[in-house]
C-alpha cells in the first residue's frame, strides 16, 4: 500500500512538473492571448476586426526584419547597440542614391554598406577583444553624427520613385508586401540558425566559446559572420523604411531600438527557454505589436507607452536570466 502511494505520488510530481515546464516553455504565447483577449473585451468594435490584425502584422514587419538579425548577434552574446542606427543611416542613403540611379542598383549598394559596418563591428570586437557594446554603441554615436551631418538635420524625400514607395505600400491579396518579406526573412534566418552548419557552430559558440575553438570552429569568423547578418538585416529595415516613408528621415529609426531588444528577450523565454531562437523572437515581436496597437486604440499618451514598453523589456531580461539560471540549476 505504502509503495502504492509512493508510486501515484511521483506520477503526480512529473505530472506537476511537466505542466510548470510547459507554461514557462510557453509562456510567452499564452500571454499573447491573454493580451489579445483583454484588448478584444475593451474594444470589441476595433481590436479584434480583420483590417486592425492586418494592420499590427505591417506595423511588426520592419520591427520583425530587425529583430531577426538581432537575434543571430545575441545567440553569441554580442549587444549589438548599432542596429538603429544603421537603419537610419541606410534610409538616408538610400534616399540619397536613387535620384541618381536605378533602385536595383542602389539597394545592394546599401545593404553592401550594411554588410561592411557588421565586418568593421565584428572586426573590432571578436578579433580586437573590445566589448561588442563599447564597439557598437561607437558605431551608432559615429552612425548618428554621420546621418545628421549628410542631412543637415532634414528629410530628403526628393526623386524617391514610385514603384519603391510600393515595395512598401503595395499589397497582394489584401496583406502588404512587407509582411510577406518579412515572412521570406524568419523562414531563411531559421533555415540558417536550425538546419544548417554555420546554426550548429553559431549556438557551440553562444554556449560555450572555450570549448567551441577547441572543437576546431574558428570563433572570430561566426562573430564576423553574426555581426553582418545583424547590420545587413538593419540595413534592409532602413531601406523599406525609407519607402514606407517616402523619405529619409535622420531620426527614422531610433525608436526600433529598444522594442528589438525586448521583443529578443522575450523571445528568449519561449521555445528554447533560456537561449534567444528565431521563433521566439517572432513571437516577441507580436507581443510588442499587439501591445503597441492595443494601447494606441485604447488612447494611451504616447509616453506612457514608452513607460510601458520598457517595463516589459525589464521583465523580458529578467524572464530570461531565471530561465537560464533554472537551466544550469537542473544541469
Amino acid at each position: 500500500m505504502p509503495e502504492e502511494l509512493s508510486s501515484r505520488s511521483k506520477e503526480h510530481w512529473k505530472r506537476t512538473i511537466s505542466f510548470v515546464s510547459g507554461i514557462r516553455r510557453y509562456g510567452i504565447i499564452v500571454s499573447l492571448f491573454l493580451l489579445f483577449l483583454c484588448f478584444s473585451l475593451l474594444r470589441p468594435d476595433v481590436f479584434p476586426t480583420l483590417g486592425n490584425l492586418i494592420s499590427i502584422l505591417k506595423q511588426i514587419a520592419l520591427l520583425g526584419i530587425m529583430s531577426a538579425g538581432l537575434t543571430i548577434s545575441l545567440v553569441l552574446g554580442d549587444f549589438d547597440l548599432s542596429v538603429a542606427a544603421v537603419a537610419t543611416w541606410s534610409g538616408v542613403m538610400i534616399a540619397a542614391l536613387l535620384p541618381q540611379m536605378s533602385m536595383w542598383l542602389a539597394i545592394p549598394i546599401v545593404l553592401a554598406m550594411g554588410v561592411g559596418i557588421g565586418l568593421i563591428n565584428g572586426f573590432f570586437s571578436a578579433a580586437v577583444g573590445i566589448s561588442p557594446f563599447i564597439v557598437t554603441l561607437a558605431t551608432q554615436t559615429m552612425l548618428r553624427g554621420l546621418t545628421l551631418w549628410y542631412t543637415g538635420g532634414y528629410s530628403l524625400y526628393s526623386g524617391i520613385p514610385r514603384g519603391f514607395i510600393m515595395v512598401a505600400r503595395g499589397t497582394f491579396l489584401s496583406i502588404p508586401y512587407l509582411v510577406y518579406i518579412m515572412l521570406f526573412i524568419y523562414i531563411v534566418v531559421y533555415v540558417l540558425a536550425n538546419h544548417m552548419a554555420f546554426g550548429k557552430r553559431l549556438y557551440a559558440v553562444g554556449g560555450n566559446p572555450t570549448a567551441a575553438r577547441y572543437s576546431g570552429i574558428r570563433v572570430v569568423r561566426v562573430h564576423l559572420v553574426a555581426f553582418m547578418i545583424s547590420s545587413v538585416l538593419a540595413a534592409l529595415t532602413g531601406i523599406l523604411l525609407a519607402a514606407r516613408l517616402s523619405s529619409g528621415q535622420p531620426r527614422a529609426g531610433e525608436g526600433l531600438l529598444l522594442s528589438a531588444f525586448a521583443a529578443c528577450f522575450l523571445g528568449a523565454t519561449t521555445f528554447r527557454i533560456g537561449r534567444f531562437n528565431v521563433l521566439g523572437t517572432l513571437i516577441g515581436v507580436l507581443f510588442i505589436g499587439t501591445l503597441n496597437n492595443g494601447l494606441v486604440i485604447l488612447g494611451v499618451p504616447f509616453y506612457l507607452q514608452y513607460v510601458i514598453q520598457g517595463a516589459v523589456l525589464i521583465i523580458a531580461i529578467a524572464a530570461s536570466g531565471l530561465a537560464r539560471s533554472s537551466i544550469r540549476a537542473s544541469v
